[in-house]
């Protein structure tokens, strides 16, 4: 749900305020018109009316979902729905976003010292535009100590600040192959390439270009 509203509870809202995003480009819309975004095929029996409003569950499935629930943002309740569906292309265009990160943060690393100041700014630009709906937080007073609980009212805001604190953690296990350029998750630090065989070829392929610079050279 990219498009989340800015309350977890704007069901009761005959309008809803949507932070800038990449997919619904209105700042404000209807309740029922934002709803439709999601319910592309079977409509639930939703009522509006206030506070009141909400949907009306009758089978069994629904029923356990809503008890379960209890008090958890709306978003969540909806996305459990049988009848609950996201587009196609937005789910692509989330997944390219993330691979783009990934593979910008490595490269800009990896080839620093091969690149000029114009191509490290453009590669700066590029990963600065990466970035989600910031989620809230609250303190509970656990046994020991209070802690911070984070409130993330859609998947895709969790999976977002996971993935920028994988990024951003220097011990992170993922990797881009020095090679190959494919992700892997690495069996140890240190490690720069998925297999042996990248491993392999990459030295065969540096060892013929230092050899092709000395024959250039004489």
């Amino acid at each position: 749900m990219t498009a989340l509203p800015t309350t977890a509870d704007f069901i009761t809202y005959e309008s809803v305020y949507l932070p800038k995003n990449h997919f619904i480009k209105e700042e404000s819309l209807p309740t029922e018109e934002y709803l439709t975004y999601f319910y592309h095929f079977d409509k639930p029996d939703f009522k509006k009316n206030g506070v009141e409003s909400g949907w009306s569950v009758t089978d069994r499935e629904g029923i356990a979902i809503t008890m379960a629930m209890g008090n958890a943002p709306q978003a969540v309740a909806m996305g459990l729905q049988k009848e609950y569906a996201e587009r196609y292309d937005w789910l692509v265009k989330e997944f390219t976003d993330w691979a783009f990160t990934f593979m910008t943060s490595f490269l800009y690393y990896m080839d620093y010292d091969a690149i000029d100041e114009q191509t490290r700014s453009l590669y700066r630009q590029g990963i600065s535009a990466f970035g989600g709906i910031a989620p809230t937080y609250r303190i509970a007073l656990e046994k020991d100590s209070p802690v911070i609980v984070w409130d993330f009212h859609s998947l895709l805001i969790m999976v977002q600040m996971c993935f920028s604190f994988m990024l951003t953690d220097k011990d992170s296990d993922m990797r881009m192959c020095k090679h190959c350029k494919k992700v892997f998750v690495a069996s140890r630090k240190g490690n720069e390439f998925c297999s042996q065989k990248c491993k392999n070829q990459f030295n065969v392929y540096k060892s013929r270009e230092k050899k092709k610079g000395i024959k250039r050279d004489d």
